[in-house]
């Protein structure tokens, strides 16, 4: 009896094990697509002195069919973006960051096509002056208090959300980006 139970713990906890190490993101949507990102061209560096977007210059989604031997005449699998979303992570020690971001995304990627995006923000022109980026600036110290340097690292994860033309949901794989923000004077 107690092998029997033994080995009864021993599957449940494999079965758990197999079940929370499922990472098959592409599996996690009905649509017959998965779309990844590329960021090739990141902002980088922020002068947060100059109240202005912060934008990626480009930005490339292709989208990939789930099974490589289908295609798709009539275009149901062609994916409308509808929004996406940019979460922010501090790389610097720090743990203030800008609240996640979500913003509209009128664009087709064509089933097993390419759109190039240009100019799209991660962070509105207002929220340059927000915490933890207006610490920053030279009448509030220029510093940042958290860490005591005078610019803040950040990561951010950027998240695309739609429906195929069938009006089957469609998420993007996550690509991250770098953002090093920093007051280099005023314009």
């Amino acid at each position: 009896m107690n092998a029997m139970k033994r080995v009864l713990c021993i599957s449940v906890a494999l079965a758990a094990i197999a079940v929370s190490g499922c990472t098959n993101k592409q599996g996690e949507t009905e649509a017959p697509v998965f779309l990844t990102v590329d960021i090739t061209l990141q902002p980088g560096f922020v002068n947060v002195g100059v109240i202005a977007p912060v934008q990626i210059q480009t930005i490339t989604l292709n989208s990939h069919f789930k099974n490589p031997q289908q295609s798709d005449p009539q275009h149901f699998a062609d994916v409308q973006l509808t929004s996406y979303k940019v979460h922010f992570r501090r790389t610097d020690g720090g743990t203030l960051v800008p609240g996640d971001q979500v913003f509209g995304a009128g664009v087709v990627v064509p089933s097993g096509g390419t759109s190039v995006l240009t100019n799209f923000p991660i962070l509105p022109a207002s929220a340059i002056q927000l915490s933890p980026f207006d610490q920053l600036l030279p009448f509030n110290g220029g510093v940042d208090r958290e860490t005591g340097r005078d610019e803040i690292q950040l990561t951010f994860d950027l998240t695309f959300f739609g429906q195929t033309a069938a009006g089957q949901r469609v998420q993007s794989d996550t690509s991250s980006g770098i953002l090093i923000a920093r007051f280099s004077g005023s314009t």
